[in-house]
């Protein structure tokens, strides 16, 4: 059965002289490995430059339940980035975002509403002019939810260290490897309720760096297998 569907791409993995793997979160299908013949050919008609990490596509597929590799017939543009790739800054993030959705986002089954969180962030960014430095702190943030482990919004004066392993606000003195401390731990919450991706949000380069580890550290709580972030030194200097 051919389908039409959107699909942004993860992790890309050449194959033979003229083809690649290509792994797709797709808004019909959830995450899907595709075989792309010929694409590496010298006069071929898809552009290597959509295969970029987190590029946004339309394809047509061929889908076949239970396969574990699918075949691609036909890929195009969906939304050509006009900043991303010529803004460091901005280049940074989404390696970063790019390895980061790759080790969280393990379903095959359909979420739409997660494609369409991740498509949508991915325009903002792209099209967002400034304060957008807080911007993957926000977006580890809100990823959180459809992942299962949304941290709570139970913060109070009196109870304001974050438990790292049970996910709430705590009035009880945790270690430091267990916890968010103040004041990281208001900004973390003004965080968790912030709709713009942390714009508006004043914080200094140290602070945006604890809060990414302890965002990180979260993510090895709550994620069985979750590996080291490699991409996180180059996002920091750039972002310092």
């Amino acid at each position: 059965m051919i389908v039409k569907t959107r699909g942004i791409v993860i992790k890309t993995t050449k194959y033979s002289e003229t083809s690649l793997v290509v792994r797709v979160f797709t808004e019909n299908f959830g995450m899907r490995t595709y075989l792309v013949r010929g694409v590496r050919k010298k006069k071929s008609r898809t552009p290597l430059n959509l295969f970029q990490p987190l590029s946004l596509i339309d394809m047509l597929v061929y889908e076949k339940v239970g396969r574990g590799l699918q075949n691609a017939k036909e890929i195009k543009a969906n939304y050509i980035f006009s900043s991303i790739p010529y803004e460091m800054s901005k280049s940074s993030i989404v390696i970063f975002l790019n390895e980061l959705i790759y080790k969280a986002i393990r379903e095959e089954e359909t979420n739409i509403e997660l494609f369409h969180f991740l498509y949508h962030s991915l325009i903002y960014l792209d099209e967002v002019s400034s304060e957008f430095q807080n911007f993957h702190l926000h977006f580890a943030l809100r990823l959180t939810r459809f992942l299962g482990f949304e941290p709570s919004y139970n913060y109070l004066p009196r109870q304001e260290t974050f438990d790292l392993q049970e996910g709430r606000y705590s009035s009880a003195k945790l270690p430091e490897g267990l916890s968010i401390t103040p004041p990281l731990s208001e900004l973390f919450y003004l965080l968790s309720k912030n709709s713009e991706f942390g714009s508006g949000i004043t914080m200094k380069r140290l602070e945006r760096q604890a809060l990414l580890n302890k965002l990180i550290q979260y993510y090895h709580f709550h994620l069985p297998g979750f590996d080291d972030m490699k991409s996180i030194d180059i996002l920091q200097e750039v972002l310092s």
